[in-house]
Order: structure tokens, then C-alpha cells, then sequence
């Protein structure tokens, strides 16, 4: 199953629309992760939310939790190596293997590919493409690959204007 997520172009301002292969939008993404007590939600196109992803505080090491409903909560680890840095997802038992910083990589289940993102310039502007081979894993890769772009794509910031404090300025 094709999903792509528009990252910088959205109908709805503040949400990032999930589509699904057909064009039809199945959900949202809100929120950022860029302060510890900050999270980004899952959402249906209902507003009913799905999952949440936020930052683990209990642990030395760095770690993430998703919390999808009716689901048991899963943690992202990353577990630094010389070699290479390795994602792991707990109770799913997956790992990530790729580049996360160029935007393409893949989500293992052992030696099985159970999931791959890319990141990829379209019409719409810069898409997360994720094909995913299980509907019952979509919030979690979904979630997690937001996760992933976060770390590695400045987020878009509005431009500022002056300010005039000038006690005669009316403005009409």
C-alpha cells in the first residue's frame, strides 16, 4: 500500500495530509517534536486520533514512544554504532536499515522488508513516498518516518515583520 505524506504544501494549515495511492487523503499529521514535551499526533480524516509519537524522558538513553490505539506502546531506540547508527522498534521487532539522513531507507522484520520510504520532490513539493506491506503497521511507520524527517529537514518558518510603536501611528 502507497502512502505519501506532503511535507510542505497543506489544504488544511498546520496538518500535513497523508494520502493513500488512490489521491484520496486518509489522515493527518500534527504537532512537532522539537522541545521534550512536544507531540505529533495521528489523525483520521474525522479528526479521531490514531497514535501520538513523543519523546521518552525515563531513560538515559535516547528513545521515542508511539502510542497507537488498541495497539501495545512500542519505543524507537537508536543504538549508536561505529559502523553505522541502527533504529530499533520494540515489540514490532523491527529495525531500519538506509540513510535517514538522504531519506531513503527500509523497515526489517529480520531479513524481511516489511516497509520503505523515500523521500522524493513532486508537484506538491517535498513527499515522503512509504509503501507499506502491512495495514496494521501504517500508524508506525507513518509516525515514525515524521520522526525521522524531523531530525533532518529545517522546518519552514514565516517571515517576521516589523513592528511600528509610534503612539501617533493609526492605521486605517
Amino acid at each position: 500500500m502507497e502512502y505519501s505524506i506532503l511535507l510542505n504544501k497543506s489544504p488544511i494549515l498546520g496538518q500535513m495530509p497523508v494520502i493513500y495511492d488512490k489521491g484520496e487523503i486518509l489522515f493527518f499529521l500534527t504537532g512537532s517534536i522539537d522541545n521534550f514535551n512536544h507531540t505529533i499526533i495521528l489523525s483520521n480524516k474525522f479528526q479521531k486520533e490514531i497514535g501520538r509519537l513523543y519523546l521518552d524522558n525515563s531513560n538515559l538513553i535516547n528513545s521515542y514512544i508511539i502510542d497507537v490505539t488498541h495497539h501495545p506502546i512500542v519505543k524507537i531506540i537508536k543504538l549508536n554504532n561505529q559502523l553505522t547508527n541502527l533504529f530499533y522498534i520494540t515489540k514490532l521487532n523491527y529495525w531500519v536499515k538506509g540513510s535517514i539522513k538522504k531519506g531513503n531507507y527500509s523497515f526489517y522484520k529480520g531479513l524481511i522488508e516489511r516497509a520503505n520510504v523515500k523521500t522524493i520532490i513532486t508537484t506538491e513539493g517535498n513527499t515522503l513516498d512509504c509503501n507499506i506491506q502491512k495495514p496494521e503497521d501504517v500508524p508506525f511507520i507513518l509516525l515514525t518516518s515524521i520522526l525521522f524527517t524531523q531530525w533532518h529537514i529545517t522546518p519552514l518558518s514565516l517571515p517576521s515583520f516589523p513592528v511600528f510603536h509610534h503612539k501617533f501611528c493609526v492605521l486605517h
